[in-house]
């Protein structure tokens, strides 16, 4: 009885996690279930009902009729595009912030938190304008630019907090062995800051994916579309035909399927990097 009571909050606590985790993937089965059903079923069943008989033709119309690999490879350009400019550029200014110990440490950690904290409704206008005064308006490439900015400014807060505890004797060592400034960078830093830089790493990748508004106002065309904002348009009826919510519910599950991936193939390390933070 006595450790009964001992590990009922830890229960509890796992109880709530567990009825909110479900509730809040509550969506997700939704669009699932509906997915699965056919037009004339959707509007003749209610929502919770399970699918009677499951159907892929809602998956193969919106891949076909959004030219999804279309889609998906100008997410792709822009997200991995934007990731490779956030996190060089965080990565050697946490590194001379913190690890360098520069006076200007704090200044520039003020600033990053101004910058990723700021809506995207302050400075949408100004990279409209700038789009068009170097005629990039309309490219897929030119968004990399703003976002990658952005990321980094998230990316620098991070690692330069948890690089502003790294160990200096290893530093030391590395330089006493006579390694360059280069080799500790690649073969000290960098190892042992993978679980951190590849936290970081899926968390803009999937923040880049999910990226709406600047697509929006930058992206006009529909070869230029993205993945959620072809969705979008899906579900308004801008794309190709008038849409059934079925093949809405199929389209907002393939758009979802590659942060799904990302998640599921690096979550120990994105665990890893999380407790790391903590824990110093």
């Amino acid at each position: 009885m006595k450790r009964f009571i001992a590990k009922s909050p830890r229960r509890a606590a796992v109880m709530l996690f567990s009825v909110l985790a479900l509730l809040w993937a509550s969506p997700f089965f939704l669009a699932l279930n509906a997915s699965l059903k056919s037009p004339k079923e959707y509007n003749t069943t209610g929502i919770l009902q399970p699918a009677v008989t499951i159907s892929f033709k809602n998956y193969v119309e919106s891949w076909v009729g959004l030219e999804f690999p279309l889609k998906v490879m100008n997410s792709l350009i822009i997200s991995v595009g934007a990731l490779v400019v956030s996190m060089v550029m965080a990565f050697f200014i946490s590194y001379a912030i913190s690890i360098g110990k520069h006076k200007w440490r704090s200044f520039v950690l003020a600033t990053c938190v101004v910058i990723f904290l700021m809506p995207q409704e302050a400075f949408a206008y100004p990279i409209f304008l700038v789009s068009k005064m170097v005629h990039m308006y309309g490219n897929v490439s030119f968004l990399i630019i703003p976002l990658g900015i952005t990321g980094a400014a998230f990316a620098t807060f991070f690692l330069g907090n948890i690089m502003s505890h790294f160990p200096v004797d290893m530093l030391e060592a590395a330089a006493l062995d006579g390694a360059s400034r280069t080799q500790t960078i690649v073969r000290v830093v960098i190892p042992l800051m993978m679980p951190s830089l590849l936290t970081v790493a899926l968390l803009l990748f999937v923040a880049n994916w999910n990226e709406y508004l600047l697509t929006l106002l930058l992206l006009p065309d529909y070869a230029s579309q993205t993945v959620p904002i072809a969705v979008a348009g899906l579900n308004i009826g801008d794309a190709w035909k008038p849409p059934a919510m079925p093949v809405v519910a199929a389209a907002s599950i393939l758009g979802a399927v590659p942060s799904f991936i990302i998640f599921a193939l690096f979550q120990r390390s994105l665990i890893r990097g999380i407790t790391l933070g903590a824990t110093r």
